[in-house]
């Protein structure tokens, strides 16, 4: 029985996730010639391929998972703006800014009163906005420092996981070149093997053919039994007329 070839994959059978089920054709580029003639075929065929297929590049769209629909949970403000399909109302402005009530409502208490409120909301954001810069100047070099460690870290780990996916990489690479490269001795042998044993039966055949042609007693005698006389005269008209030991001799 035949040994399989040392792929550690198979080459059907072997899809995962949405494509599971699917049967995936494999190669060998290790060990597989792409000759400039032979890629112009491969293009050839591939391009006939499409022009047959029924398939639209929207059909393997929609093979791929649906796309999860957004979700505004976490912002109710949001959320309501979306469903209404209106645009956002602008940024009130008029908070920044220490105007007087209006000409027409000078006298109303209630618009002074607004006025004011406006006022003292600005003056404690003024000084928030005071106090924050201040603990920026005591505590801000110390936040940035640390946030600049926490950030290399960072950096780190992630360094240390893309050496580690490109080790990963490498590995499969090599471990594919040295399968592939097996497979091809194997290929390259069975090759061998192949042609020589169909030139050894041409040959075979070949003299079958020329020893027929030179002894048309033999072949004519092949298909009933012989007796042991007639084995006699068999080999004595071979030496004959084929120059065996009995015809030098």
């Amino acid at each position: 029985m035949a040994k399989p070839l040392a792929l550690m994959q198979a080459a059907y059978g072997q899809a995962q996730g949405w494509r599971r089920g699917e049967d995936l054709i494999d190669a060998l580029p290790y060990i597989d010639g792409l000759t400039p003639e032979f890629k112009q075929q491969v293009d050839a065929l591939i391009d006939d391929e499409m022009k047959r297929s029924i398939k639209r590049p929207s059909d393997y769209l929609r093979e791929l998972p649906p796309v999860p629909a957004p979700s505004f949970a976490g912002s109710s403000v949001l959320c309501n703006e979306v469903k209404s399909g209106q645009p956002m109302a602008a940024i009130d402005t008029s908070r920044f800014r220490l105007d007087p009530p209006a000409a027409s409502k000078r006298n109303d208490l209630a618009a002074w009163k607004a006025a004011l409120d406006n006022a003292h909301s600005q003056l404690e954001h003024q000084y928030t906005r005071i106090l924050n810069l201040e603990l920026v100047l005591k505590y801000g070099d110390k936040t940035w420092r640390a946030q600049n460690q926490l950030n290399e870290a960072t950096l780190k780990q992630v360094e240390v996981e893309a050496a580690a996916l490109a080790k990963a990489k490498n590995d499969l690479n090599q471990a594919r070149k040295l399968a592939q490269t097996l497979a091809g001795q194997e290929l390259s042998r069975a090759h061998t093997e192949y042609y020589s044993l169909v030139r050894k039966n041409f040959e075979i055949e070949r003299a079958c053919q020329v020893l027929e042609e030179q002894c048309p007693a033999a072949a004519a005698a092949r298909p009933s039994p012989c007796t042991s006389q007639q084995h006699v005269n068999h080999f004595n008209c071979l030496n004959q007329h084929c120059g065996g030991p009995a015809a030098n001799s």
